[in-house]
């Protein structure tokens, strides 16, 4: 008896030790863990001291490395080449006249020497340093040049690391501000990490060891929290998406600008003697195939000129294809603090940051190829001048991206204004009274043509062309339409393909609503949103909505007045 009563107390001894044992190890746990914690934190003074002597380095004034030079000599010469058309007759009319070899290399020379010298004085004269709140910036020789730029005020850092860079791992950081049409500074020849200093300082971002100590506490806190489980992770930088080699290609085969290539090279292929060409022997030994496949059928004949065409297109996306390739792999989106840092670039590497309180908008693009892949391009629109994608009217991009990605993207970027991320499954198209005073315009000078020149071949190309118009007009204006939501508005638009633009209320400057006196009679209006990145319109909606959309943004802005550039 007496050894049945003692084992219950030797299991309640057994249990209580093993508590002990557990609490124990806890306890040796949270001290190690605040150990680490204390020497992550030590090391993070250590390193923030040394950041603190950089910084008050760049204080002073600063001169660029000697091989800045090199961007010097390589911009000045894409400059001249890229506003020199009017010296093209000039060069034609001397090579038909006569080339002199002699003289060619005699003015290759003395031009290279010219730039050479240019860009030795711009490497002397140049310096910058950061003085308070703002980057200050100097050079010229005669004439001095100043530029103070509010550090508030910068909209883009861009991160370029030319081919004639890479061998000494040297780039160039460019810096742009909000509504500049030009880039404001060019720091040459820095290396990555120089680089990498002054954009967290330049972009007022926190240093790169302090917030892997604040995401390592983080982390250590979450894991002593009982429902760490369902508690978000809060570190600082994380990569949002990666696009490899085959996502690039399709965006270069969809997004292959051939139409656009024909508007410009235009004036060039109408001084091609195309009577020779047809002659070639290809070109016979093709028509004869042709002809003799299809016989005399002018359909057959039809589709292998829209075969051949098609043929064309693939060729001109091949050089869409290495372009996007040279230019973007590999792609990687990022998200550090406050900021969007886009990095990619065979030839040319790139680090983009784009600072996401001056993103106005979100456009979804995806023109008829890419719906037929059943992809997006995304663009994030800021404010309107000198963009991250180099002096074009993009912005910053996202390529080849699902629908069914989209929202997990976006609730990446918490801090994108508005909230919401899908994309809208429909939307109210404007009001059938646009099309009706459009469509039918051509008609008027191809029916005057019938009437008095009858019907003959111009008159029956006049009825060709005003049908083909009406069918285009008709198309977009099936194709535009709006959605309203609580936080954003969306505008939809397109022609073959689809483009969707997410507009936050807070983001709206001003709101323009016009009526003519048959839009009274009919309850429509015309409604224009001015955003820092431009203006959106939307045509014949319902008087009510627009209406509403005013008051709605207008109210939005009364409720938070902060800058929203």
């Amino acid at each position: 008896m007496s050894n049945q009563s003692n084992e219950p107390q030797e299991d309640n001894k057994t249990s209580v030790a093993h508590s002990s044992l557990q609490a124990s190890e806890s306890e040796s746990s949270q001290v190690t863990q605040a150990t680490q914690a204390t020497q992550a934190a030590s090391e993070s003074a250590s390193k923030s001291t040394t950041a603190d002597d950089n910084v008050n380095a760049l204080t002073q004034w600063q001169s660029l490395s000697p091989w800045s030079m090199l961007s010097f000599i390589f911009g000045s010469a894409k400059a001249i080449l890229s506003n020199g058309y009017a010296i093209i007759p000039v060069v034609y009319a001397g090579w038909q006249s006569g080339f002199d070899l002699q003289m060619g290399l005699l003015g290759f020379v003395a031009a290279i020497l010219l730039l050479t010298i240019f860009s030795f004085i711009q490497w002397q004269t140049y310096r910058f340093k950061l003085s308070g709140q703002q980057l200050n910036i100097k050079r010229g020789l005669f004439f001095t040049r100043k530029d103070e730029i509010p550090l508030n005020k910068i909209q883009n850092i861009r991160y370029s690391q030319p081919f004639y860079f890479k061998p000494f791992k040297l780039g160039t950081l460019i810096v742009e501000t909000a509504g500049s049409k030009d880039d404001e500074a060019h720091l040459s020849a820095l290396d990555s990490t120089q680089a990498s200093k002054l954009k967290q300082q330049l972009l007022q971002l926190a240093p790169e060891h302090q917030l892997a100590t604040n995401d390592a506490i983080d982390e250590i806190s979450t894991e002593n929290t009982a429902d760490s489980v369902n508690t978000p992770s809060n570190k600082t930088h994380k990569t949002i998406v990666v696009r490899n080699l085959k996502q690039l290609i399709q965006f270069g085969f969809y997004q292959n600008n051939l139409i656009w290539f024909a508007v410009i090279a235009g004036p060039i292929m109408g001084q091609i003697k195309w009577e020779q060409i047809v002659e070639l022997p290809i070109i016979q030994q093709f028509w004869g195939a042709v002809v003799s496949y299809s016989g005399p059928s002018i359909a057959l004949q039809a589709i292998a000129i829209m075969m051949t065409l098609l043929l064309v297109y693939c060729l001109f996306s091949i050089i869409s294809i290495v372009a996007a390739v040279l230019k973007y792999h590999p792609y990687t989106l990022e998200k550090q603090q406050q900021t969007l840092q886009r990095s990619g670039g065979v030839i040319s590497h790139q680090q983009d940051a784009l600072a996401i309180r001056r993103v106005q908008l979100v456009h979804f693009s995806q023109p008829f190829l890419a719906k037929l892949l059943g992809l997006w391009t995304l663009y994030f629109k800021q404010v309107k001048g000198q963009e991250v994608e180099q002096k074009t009217t993009e912005h910053m991009l996202l390529p080849s991206v699902k629908t069914a990605e989209i929202a997990a993207i976006l609730a990446q970027i918490p801090q994108l204004a508005g909230g919401t991320t899908n994309i809208p499954a429909r939307y109210q198209a404007i009001a059938l009274a646009w099309f009706l005073r459009r469509g039918f315009l051509m008609f008027i000078p191809a029916v005057m043509i019938l009437i008095f020149a009858g019907l003959n071949p111009i008159s029956e190309v006049a009825l060709l062309i005003a049908t083909a118009v009406m069918g285009l007009t008709f198309l977009r204006y099936k194709q535009w339409g709006y959605v309203i939501e609580d936080e954003v508005l969306w505008q939809h638009s397109g022609l073959f393909g689809h483009h969707w633009k997410r507009i936050p209320y807070e983001k709206i400057q001003h709101v323009s609503i016009t009526q003519t006196k048959g839009q009274q009679r009919s309850g429509h209006a015309y409604i224009e949103i001015g955003l820092a990145s431009g203006s959106l319109t939307l045509p014949y909606i319902a008087e009510k909505d627009a209406l509403f959309i005013a008051e709605k943004a207008m109210q939005t802005i009364k409720q938070d007045y902060r800058n929203w550039i």
